[in-house]
């Protein structure tokens, strides 16, 4: 049995009913198939100077701002249940699925150099890619 088929299901459920429930489903697959590294994580999307970001922890928002008298960007991370994930951002994140799969197979591509159990993941991930159409423009 494949690393995947929970995801799969979760995609399929979603495709079937596209609610915030079914979102948080494949949501909660990523981040238990994504590697465990805390460098690697999944854009869902931006609000604002707020990043929604996946990771193998679960969701987080890094907000970003530029200090007052230096140069730089400074960020903080706040970690948050799957629920909070604001309802116009969850709509978004279900008509453009297609991103947040495509980055989950770019990652297991990246992982790939270092283990080769995700060369086969990545090929999974970008079946489903191709099966589903979410690498076309009309997903």
């Amino acid at each position: 049995m494949s690393e995947l088929n929970s995801l799969k299901i979760a995609l399929s459920e979603l495709g079937l009913n596209g609610t915030k429930e079914n979102l948080i489903k494949v949501l909660n697959e990523i981040c238990r198939i994504l590697p465990p590294s805390d460098d690697i994580s999944i854009s869902i999307g931006k609000k604002g100077a707020h990043e929604y970001v996946l990771d193998r922890k679960g969701l987080a928002i890094i907000t970003t701002s530029l200090d007052e008298y230096l140069p730089y960007l400074s960020s903080s991370e706040k970690r948050i249940s799957m629920e909070q994930l604001p309802d116009d951002l969850a709509k978004k994140a279900i008509t453009d699925l297609g991103s947040i799969i495509t980055q989950v197979r770019d990652v297991f591509r990246s992982q790939a150099k270092r283990n080769a159990r995700y060369k086969a993941l990545a090929d999974e991930v970008d079946n489903i890619v191709k099966d589903k159409g979410y690498g076309s423009k009309n997903n």
